[in-house]
């Protein structure tokens, strides 16, 4: 809601979500836990690397916002 009110903050707070333990560079799409295994569903790497391209990009106008002011 930040970004979408244009509250600066919402820059801060979204970039502070990348790095460090269990941040949004630890995430892994396409996996479920089937008694107690885990096991990737079918489409995981496709689903992946879309993830990690709109992370990056979103990282990167972040980053962009954030030098720009």
């Amino acid at each position: 809601m930040r970004l979408l009110n244009s509250d600066y903050s919402g820059i801060e707070h979204l970039l502070s979500a990348y790095g460090g333990m269990g941040s949004l560079n630890d995430v892994i799409l396409g996996q479920i836990c089937k008694d107690g295994v885990f096991e990737w569903k079918p489409g995981h790497i496709e689903l992946n690397e879309k993830f990690a391209a709109l992370s990056s990009k979103a990282w990167e106008l972040a980053d962009a916002i954030k030098r720009a002011q």
